[in-house]
C-alpha cells in the first residue's frame, strides 16, 4: 500500500489554500467588472435617450418654422372673403362682429389661429348655438356656420328655461308661448348649460319622438307629477285629450324603449281615431290596449 509522507500532505495544504486565494480574488474582480458593465450601459441608454430627445425637439421645432413659414407668415393666405351661415338668434352680422372682436376679419392669415379653440370657446360663450364649424378654403376663404339649439319645451308653465331635444337646458326671451310645457318639474337644480333629468327627461323623450310628423301625435304639454306614468296633452282633431303613458323601460331612457314607446303612440293614435273623440282620457299604460275612460 501507498502511504502520503507528511511532507507531501503539507505540500496539498498549501496548494489547496493558494487555489481557494485565487478563486475568491477572481470573483471579486468579476462582480467589480459586472458592476461597472451595468452603469456603463444605463449611461448609454440615458445617452441614447437624450440624443433621441433633442434630435425629435429639434424637427418640432424646425416643422413649426416651417409651417409658420409657409402658412401662418405667407401672405398669399391673408383672408380676402369671409362666409356666414349664421341663425335666427345668432345672426351673420353677430357673428362677424365676434370674429372682429377675436381679431379675424379680411386681411388676417388663415393659419394665424388654431380652429379648435375657436370652436370651443365660441360654444362656450353661446350656449344657444349647438355647433359651429369653422373651414379654412385657400388661399383666402374662411366660411362660419353654426346650428342654433331648437327649444322643444318649456320647463314649467312661468319662468325662462327651455329645453332642446337632446335636454340641454338654455334661457329663452321670446316666442315661449309656442313651446308646449313641461308640468310639475320640481328639480330646483336645473340651469342654463345643464341637462333635465329623471320623469323631465322623459317628457322630452315622448315630446322629440313625437316632433316628428309622421308619428301623427300632437303634444301641447306634459304633466310629470305622477309617480307611475305621464299625463300627455294631446291636441286632436276633437279638441285636447289627456293619455295616460308608460313603455317599457321607460327609466332607463330612449335606447332602451323607444321601439316601445313608439308602439304606444302609434296605438294611441289609432285608439283617438276610433273612439272619434267621445271620451277625453286614454289609458295607454298596458301594453297592445288602449283604454278610454
Amino acid at each position: 500500500m501507498f502511504l502520503d509522507s507528511g511532507a507531501n500532505k503539507r505540500k496539498r495544504r498549501r496548494s489547496s489554500r493558494g487555489r481557494y486565494r485565487f478563486d475568491a480574488s477572481v470573483k471579486r474582480r468579476s462582480k467589480k467588472n459586472s458592476d461597472g458593465q451595468v452603469w456603463y450601459r444605463l449611461g448609454a441608454i440615458m445617452l441614447l435617450l437624450l440624443v433621441i430627445g433633442g434630435v425629435s425637439l429639434a424637427l418640432y421645432a424646425g416643422f413649426v418654422y416651417a409651417r409658420d413659414a409657409l402658412f401662418a407668415h405667407n401672405d398669399r393666405f391673408r383672408i380676402e372673403q369671409i362666409e356666414v351661415d349664421g341663425g335666427q338668434i345668432k345672426t351673420d352680422v353677430m357673428i362677424r362682429e365676434y370674429l372682429e372682436y377675436e381679431h379675424i376679419n379680411v386681411g388676417t392669415n388663415l393659419f394665424g389661429f388654431d380652429i379648435d379653440e375657436f370652436e370651443k370657446l365660441y360654444l362656450k360663450r353661446n350656449p344657444l348655438v349647438k355647433t359651429i364649424q369653422v373651414t379654412r378654403v385657400l388661399p383666402g376663404k374662411l366660411k362660419v356656420a353654426i346650428q342654433e339649439r331648437d327649444p322643444l319645451a318649456r320647463i314649467g308653465q312661468r319662468g325662462t328655461l327651455v329645453t332642446d331635444s337632446d335636454g340641454f337646458v338654455f334661457r329663452l326671451s321670446s316666442k315661449l308661448h309656442r313651446l308646449p310645457p313641461i308640468i310639475g318639474c320640481k328639480d330646483t337644480k336645473l340651469a342654463p348649460g345643464g341637462y333635465v333629468r329623471g320623469r323631465t327627461l322623459r317628457a322630452v323623450e315622448v315630446m322629440s319622438v313625437c316632433d316628428n310628423p309622421r308619428v301623427g301625435v300632437r303634444v301641447v304639454g306634459v304633466d310629470i307629477s305622477k309617480p307611475d306614468y305621464l299625463v300627455v296633452h294631446v291636441l286632436t282633431a276633437y279638441g285636447i285629450k289627456l293619455a295616460l303613458l308608460a313603455w317599457d323601460d321607460m327609466d332607463k331612457g330612449l335606447a332602451y324603449s323607444g321601439d316601445d314607446l313608439l308602439k304606444r303612440l302609434n296605438e294611441l293614435r289609432r285608439g283617438i281615431k276610433q273612439d272619434r273623440g267621445v271620451h277625453n282620457r286614454y289609458d295607454v299604460t298596458y301594453p297592445d290596449s288602449v283604454r278610454a275612460r
